[in-house]
């Protein structure tokens, strides 16, 4: 099946008694309700699902460290990437404590696009306005109003980061274009389905080659923006589908590089994640919808973990909602043919 790289954007949701949070340091110190969507014990991702329905307060706010890209970058992108990813700039860890004492995340940073997903504003909150311009974790304060965020965001996103234009030039003109690699979930039961669960893996140069390519099949010119020239690892990572449309298929929502496949070890979050529309439908008109997804890497997060990992052979995690679908592992001859050596 051909790869869709169309960005998919959910609608931001009507958040508690029709507010809509677009800082989310307006929660820290209110009271709210937990959602269906899985938490984390604090600091963890031991996924904890039996608050779901009780009051909790929000202690703080960690935000994302998602880097701010150049205007440059940022103009050239359609604007329903611009909206993610200033969705992304505005996210953030959400801590919460629960009448018992329990302290639960959102198990990494969430967009306020996503908000509703985790958390309601219980009855008789409402919202403080929102503080303006800072990136700082934010802090309940004694009177229970947030606290000003501190720190400022960096201007621009540091050039080390960027490929050089040396770099550029030899990718687009073909050099390191098979810098990437598939690996297949072959388990008896992923064979039996319509789709494989599988990861595709891709260097910088590779996608720059690929995207040069089609530019050059199409008669147009191909610009690459900053985004388009970091160093960083992409993983596509897509689930299963069943042969018929009641077997279903998986929905992928988070991929994470881990060192221990058992306890996680060091675990690297992926800076930018992008989910990719399937649709399944058979000779009946029947379908499916589901997703899979995108997600950026920088190289030195990547290092880190193949640093810690045993043999330097790290590992992909893959997940659906809370559960681990799938853990891929990264071995010696597929970062060979990445050249991450």
């Amino acid at each position: 099946m051909k790869e869709s790289f169309v960005i998919v954007l959910l609608a931001t949701a009507a958040y508690g008694q029709q507010q809509r949070v677009q800082d989310l340091s307006q929660l820290v110190g209110r009271q709210v309700i937990a959602q269906r969507m899985g938490l984390c014990q604090a600091g963890t991702y031991n996924v904890l699902l039996a608050y779901a329905g009780k009051r909790a307060k929000v202690i703080s706010v960690k935000p994302s460290n998602i880097p701010y890209l150049t205007e440059k970058s940022i103009s050239k992108m359609p604007p329903d990437s611009r909206a993610m990813m200033e969705d992304f700039r505005k996210g953030g860890t959400i801590l919460v404590q629960f009448e018992d004492g329990t302290k639960i995340d959102t198990c990494g940073p969430i967009g306020p696009s996503q908000l509703s997903n985790y958390f309601e504003l219980a009855p008789g909150e409402t919202l403080q306005p929102a503080t303006q311009g800072g990136t700082g974790e934010s802090v309940v304060s004694t009177s229970s109003v947030p606290a000003p965020s501190t720190g400022a965001p960096p201007a621009t996103l540091a050039q080390p980061n960027l490929l050089s234009d040396e770099e550029v030039k030899a990718a687009m003109g073909g050099k390191g274009k098979d810098h990437w690699v598939e690996i297949q979930d072959m388990g008896l039961m992923a064979a039996q389905g319509n789709q494989v669960p599988a990861i595709t893996l891709y260097m910088p140069e590779a996608i720059l080659a690929r995207q040069a390519e089609a530019a050059k099949k199409q008669f147009t010119r191909y610009e690459p923006s900053d985004e388009e020239r970091q160093r960083s690892l992409v993983v596509v990572a897509r689930g299963y589908a069943g042969k018929t449309i009641t077997e279903g298929c998986t929905t992928i929502t988070r991929v994470v590089l881990v060192s221990d496949p058992s306890s996680g070890g060091v675990v690297e979050e992926s800076y930018l994640s992008e989910p990719l529309g399937e649709t399944w439908r058979n000779n009946f008109g029947a379908v499916n919808e589901c997703q899979a997804l995108r997600a950026k890497f920088w190289l030195d997060d990547v290092r880190k973990a193949e640093a810690a990992a045993p043999n330097g052979e790290f590992f992909v995690a893959v997940f659906s909602g809370t559960v681990r679908t799938k853990v891929y592992k990264i071995k010696k001859k597929h970062q060979s043919k990445l050249e991450l050596e």
